[in-house]
Parts: C-alpha cells; sequence; structure tokens
C-alpha cells in the first residue's frame, strides 16, 4: 500500500491588494503619508520656514530670543495674523524634528501678545452672498441662459447651466470653494423630488479623512438637485469632477476648475448686478447661508450639523451678528401713530421683521 501525503496549496507569491516587498512597502507608505497632507497647507507651511531661514537669516532649531527678535523685525510690517502663522510653522518644525518647541516660551508669548495690542487690526471677513443676492444672480442666469438657447450659443448654455448649480449647491450647503471643486459624479445622489446628497472624502475640519455624506432637500425653487440634474444633463458628464472650466468654443475640460475661480464665477453676475457692492469672495456663499439660516429660525446645532462646522467660535464667525433693539432701530418697521414702545425691544417684533423681510425665505 504507497503512502500518500495531502497536497498542500501554495500561498500565492502576492496576494491580490497585498504588497510584499520592502522597498515598495515604504514608497506605498510615503505616498500615502503625502496624500494625507493638504497641498496648499504645505505650500504655506514651506513659505513660512523659508522666510524665516532665508529671508531674516534666521537658524534651526531657533532659540527663544531668536523668535523674539523674527517677531520684533517684521510687528509693522506684517499683519498679526501673518506672525501668528509664522509661529505656529517654526513650532510645527520643532515639533516634527524633536526639538524643544521655542515658541511656547512665556517671551515668545509675551512679545507675540505685545505685538497684537499695537498692531492688530480689525478682522477681516467674507462679504455675505445674502438670500437677496442668490434670488438676482440666479434669476439673471436664468435670463442668459434662455438667451443662449436662442442664439444656439452652446458655450453660454453650459456655463450657465454649470454657474446656476455651482451657485445653488455652494450656497444651501454652505461649501467652502475647495469641497465645490472637488465634487465628483461617483460621490452625489440626485433626484429632483427627494433631494441631493454629496460625499466628500475629506474637508478642511475633517482632520482623519474620515469623509462625509452632506445633504440638501428638494425644493420648490431655486433648488440645488434640480440644477445639478440640469448642468449634468446639459454636459454630458458621466464621471470625475462635477465642477469644470469650459473654453469659448463650448467645449468642457477634463479637470475641474481651480477653487480660486469660483469668486471670479460669482462676480461676473454680481458686479453688474449690485454696482457699488463689495465683491465676493470665496467663503460668500458660507456667509450668505448663515445668514439665511439664522433668518429662518435654525438653531447652533443645526446650523453646525448641516454645514460641518465642529467648533462654535468657527461657526459664531460665519452667522450675523443679532442685536434688537426693536422699532427703535431705523431699520424697522415705523410704530403706528400711538403705537406702544415698551414692546419695542421685543423678539416678537424682530421676528416679523425678519419674516416680511426680502432677505428672508
Amino acid at each position: 500500500m504507497k503512502s500518500s501525503t495531502a497536497s498542500i496549496p501554495e500561498a500565492p507569491a502576492n496576494p491580490p491588494g497585498e504588497v510584499r516587498s520592502g522597498s515598495d512597502a515604504e514608497a506605498l507608505a510615503a505616498r500615502y503619508r503625502q496624500s494625507g497632507k493638504s497641498a496648499n497647507t504645505e505650500r504655506t507651511y514651506k513659505t513660512h520656514i523659508n522666510h524665516y531661514r532665508y529671508v531674516w537669516g534666521g537658524f534651526l532649531p531657533a532659540g527663544e530670543d531668536a523668535v523674539c527678535r523674527y517677531l520684533a523685525t517684521y510687528a509693522q510690517s506684517l499683519k498679526v495674523s501673518t506672525l501668528r502663522q509664522r509661529l505656529s510653522a517654526l513650532s510645527k518644525w520643532h515639533k516634527q524634528q524633536g526639538f524643544f518647541d521655542p515658541t511656547t516660551s512665556s517671551a515668545v508669548k509675551q512679545t507675540m501678545k505685545g505685538i497684537a495690542k499695537e498692531h492688530q487690526d480689525r478682522p477681516k471677513q467674507a462679504y455675505p452672498l445674502t438670500f437677496r443676492h442668490l434670488l438676482a444672480i440666479c434669476d439673471q442666469l436664468e435670463a442668459e441662459k434662455m438667451a443662449s438657447i436662442q442664439a444656439g450659443d452652446q458655450g453660454g448654455i453650459l456655463r450657465t447651466h454649470r454657474d446656476l448649480a455651482l451657485v445653488l449647491v455652494g450656497f444651501w450647503q454652505g461649501f467652502r470653494s475647495d469641497e465645490l471643486s472637488r465634487v465628483a459624479v461617483e460621490n452625489v445622489k440626485a433626484s429632483r423630488t427627494d433631494g441631493i446628497s454629496i460625499f466628500l472624502s475629506h474637508s478642511k475640519t475633517d482632520r482623519d479623512a474620515s469623509g462625509r455624506i452632506y445633504e440638501m432637500p428638494a425644493l420648490r425653487a431655486y433648488c440645488p438637485a434640480s440644477a445639478y440634474i440640469d448642468w449634468i444633463q446639459a454636459s454630458g458628464i458621466t464621471s470625475g469632477l462635477v465642477f469644470r472650466s469650459i473654453n469659448r468654443w463650448g467645449r468642457l475640460a477634463e479637470t475641474g476648475i481651480h477653487k480660486q475661480s469660483i469668486g471670479h464665477i460669482i462676480n461676473r453676475v454680481a458686479n453688474a448686478l449690485f454696482p457699488g457692492e463689495p465683491h465676493f469672495s470665496t467663503h460668500s456663499l458660507r456667509h450668505g447661508f448663515a445668514d439665511w439660516a439664522v433668518r429662518a429660525g435654525w438653531d447652533m446645532t443645526m446650523l453646525m450639523e448641516h454645514v460641518g462646522w465642529r467648533s462654535i467660535e468657527n461657526a459664531k464667525r460665519y452667522m450675523p451678528k443679532r442685536k434688537d433693539f426693536g422699532t427703535l432701530a431705523l431699520n424697522q418697521p415705523v410704530l403706528p401713530a400711538g403705537g406702544d414702545l415698551s414692546n419695542a425691544g421685543s423678539a416678537n417684533t424682530l421676528l416679523s421683521h425678519f419674516q416680511s423681510s426680502p432677505d428672508s425665505d
């Protein structure tokens, strides 16, 4: 009787999805580390470090005295916010290299505090694109779209469809320009009756890149879902980034629009509609939505959850400042003859004013 042994199947040399080579794994790890960094953040970080090293001539690692002298040198020529960013970059460099962080010393902190007290400017905020602005811009784009259709202007047809979708999606979700520029067709579900949901793999507040789904309902008018569907149908985009540049011949680019282009797209229409008003920036949509939400009665929790803010302090920066002076304020309805001033500061008076305001929904 012959003895027999069961054959043991050999493990595949390189199972699917698995990297066996040490050098390949290290290269892949390096790629993932780089992918985990924001390109803009890294570029800014290098700019700040290079300024300290090559413009001012500082050495690294740095001592607290050197950092104090550096701050004092540029206290009158650079903004306080810029100096704080430089300190943050220096702090990051020392931590990454394993050195003591001189920016945490009391001397550096006191120097920065003194500079801020003497040279701090009023914080700048983006001019909000309010609901009133949104309606006017969308109505103008609709008129341009109809004119382009009648003229057979393919470039104009595509451009107005894209701009309507971009403005409405950006406003109703309170998106940053960076988030709008990264929306991909594969990560969007849209229905004219159920609304629109958008998945983003990361955002500025999503430090761990956990990803999040943003949802907007279908609206009776100025609907982001309908505008998105109209744009996708007009453009024929089936994969890749949603918002793309369009050349003069009406041809769609393969790549997405640059985030800095979003402000120009908005201002192309807004400048003619609102002469004399400040230009809109890439944060104006977010400011405008916060303004609308507060007027519509949203509380802080609702607003933070919808937009994706994690910090109350960050959310407050975008919310309009409201103080109730009631009918005593010049922008309130005039009291009828014999009106009672005892309720001039009541919240109900202010609420009724908001409900009748052209900026309300």
